[in-house]
């Protein structure tokens, strides 16, 4: 216990310097904290996440001059929404969320009210999170609440609570161990549950000081914009017609690879998808009609669209200067990504704004919402493609005046196939429907490579192997890539799945991902196997099989 000089209550200036502490705190030990991760691939890390989510606060109050109590704390509770990153930074912008409600009104804080500041606040939290797992940073938040309410019946003191509040929560993060078999197994505490008793050891700390504190904050992640409209002339275009068509494959067993191959030759922005009972394309051209007449040798069409893209920029520069507040459209469609590759797919067909991130770069619950603000849309749907993703997301909608939809997609492609079941015919519930429903029909795979040591799901792992990731779940480990393949393969045979993508990342020469995509092709001499130019990072491979 560190000596401090006694605090019955706290005002708003000493809530400043609590949160700014334990933003400094959380900053100079996220790398303990992320060392925490069982999991061997590179992951958006709790202890980053945390530590940008509550620094986008603390860089808030070190540049206001707001002295109030409750004002400080909303302002805390605000700055840390939009800077929340992953599951572990939302999380606890929920917590501090919920001190803001009962903190409302209050120009002092003792340990009553700091007992139902954190009880509120476990209450946001869990009531934001669909299935809440025992052994994580909400086990810890609640037990050491559940202590603050019974310590300030003994004694008033904002100090004395936070005190008991404090031990409790080790014991409970020590319990964590013996609350989750991963955790068990490792050897370790929970590592959002580590990330709150800091937090808590910080406040504690930043009673004794008497001085202001400020805040250097870490360098923020920017969205990744596309181009202007007005930035380029109808003279720039190269193929005119924007066509776009469905078919009803004649023949679900036919491989549509010449058809793609023709495509090529008559325009650029080709993407082509081929569910095995479908076809999807989209492709810019000046010879529409003849790309229309060769995909009726394949099939019949379900719909069809073709825009002149020179007088339709023409129309769009113009409607922007005549109507620059209104709405343009019902629909308008965010999704998070990296690699040129895999961003461009999602530009074809039909995504309006990127947000760069993902894996080891989860961005702010900020960033996405700032994506959000760009798009003139009515209803503006979300699609994370990472599971820690998703609840950041979620918050945008309490920020966004739209009527925000966020469909759920843990993948890229899950990502891809909402896409393809998007039809902007359709009103919001029909698509909302629609898109979470072809969640299902994709199977993704990813190889990516160890992060650290690990002895997991049986398997020893080494830095730097290759793991086979089967719908985020371990597959598979080994030194050699090509035994990853082969586990891959045998997924695949094993679920009957005959239409395949294969997205190669950054690190993969195109002669490399062919080689694999040949291989694949022999050992699975039924399916549809096509190859895309993805360029993500930390995965070599995206693998969708439906």
């Amino acid at each position: 216990m560190i000596d401090i000089k006694e605090h019955n209550t706290i005002d708003g200036l000493d809530y400043r310097n609590l949160v700014i502490n334990a933003a400094k705190q959380l900053q100079l030990r996220e790398g303990e904290i992320n060392e925490l991760n069982v999991f061997p691939v590179p992951d958006g890390d709790t202890g980053s996440n945390m530590s940008m989510t509550i620094g986008n606060a603390a860089k808030a109050l070190s540049e206001s001059n707001e002295n109030n109590l409750d004002a400080v704390a909303e302002q805390t509770a605000k700055a840390m929404l939009r800077g929340a990153r992953g599951n572990s930074g939302v999380i606890l912008s929920l917590l501090f969320r919920g001190i803001a409600r009962a903190l409302k009104n209050s120009k002092s804080c003792d340990g009553i009210t700091l007992a139902e500041a954190l009880d509120e606040g476990v209450k946001s939290a869990y009531n934001a999170i669909e299935c809440p797992a025992e052994g994580t940073i909400l086990t810890v938040a609640r037990k050491c609440a559940e202590t603050a309410r019974s310590s300030a019946q003994i004694n008033n003191s904002f100090e004395y609570v936070l005190e008991n509040a404090i031990s409790s929560a080790e014991k409970a993060l020590s319990e964590t161990i013996e609350q989750n078999p991963v955790l068990k197994k490792a050897g370790v505490v929970d590592a959002g549950g580590m990330g709150w008793l800091l937090v808590l050891r910080a406040m504690e700390e930043a009673l004794a000081s008497d001085q202001s504190l400020s805040y250097t904050p870490a360098i923020k992640q920017e969205i990744k914009e596309r181009a202007d409209f007005s930035a380029f002339e109808a003279d720039d275009i190269t193929f005119t017609f924007c066509t776009e068509f469905i078919i009803t494959k004649k023949d679900s067993d036919s491989n549509t690879t010449p058809l793609k191959e023709y495509l090529a030759t008559m325009g650029d922005s080709l993407v082509m998808l081929d569910d095995g009972e479908i076809v999807k394309v989209h492709v810019h051209t000046n010879e529409p009609h003849a790309v229309l007449g060769e995909a009726l040798k394949w099939g019949e069409y379900e719909t069809v669209k073709v825009e002149n893209m020179r007088t339709q920029h023409t129309s769009k520069i113009a409607e922007l200067e005549e109507n620059p507040g209104e709405p343009l459209k019902d629909y308008g469609i965010v999704a998070v990504a990296s690699g040129d590759g895999i961003e461009e797919i999602f530009y074809q067909l039909g995504v309006d704004k990127i947000v760069s991130g993902g894996q080891t770069m989860n961005p702010s619950t900020e960033d996405i919402y700032n994506a959000v603000k760009e798009i003139r849309a009515k209803t503006i749907f979300i699609l994370p493609n990472n599971k820690n993703i998703i609840l950041s997301a979620e918050q945008v909608k309490e920020l966004a005046e739209e009527n925000v939809v966020v469909i759920p997609t843990k993948t890229i492609p899950q990502g891809i196939c909402s896409m393809l079941a998007f039809n902007c015919d359709l009103d919001e519930k029909e698509n909302e429907q629609s898109m979470r429903e072809a969640l299902g029909t994709v199977t993704t795979m990813q190889i990516t490579y160890a992060a650290r040591d690990s002895e997991f799901d049986g398997l020893s792992i080494k830095e730097g192997d290759y793991l086979g990731m089967l719908e985020g779940r371990l597959l598979s480990s080994d030194k050699k890539i090509d035994k990853i393949f082969d586990s891959f393969i045998n997924k695949i045979l094993e679920l009957n799945k005959e239409t395949i993508s294969i997205y190669y990342g950054e690190a993969v020469t195109e002669r490399e991902a062919e080689e694999k995509q040949k291989y694949l092709q022999s050992r699975l001499p039924n399916a549809q196997i096509e190859l895309y130019c993805g360029n993500q990072p930390v995965y070599d491979y995206i693998i969708s099989a439906e």
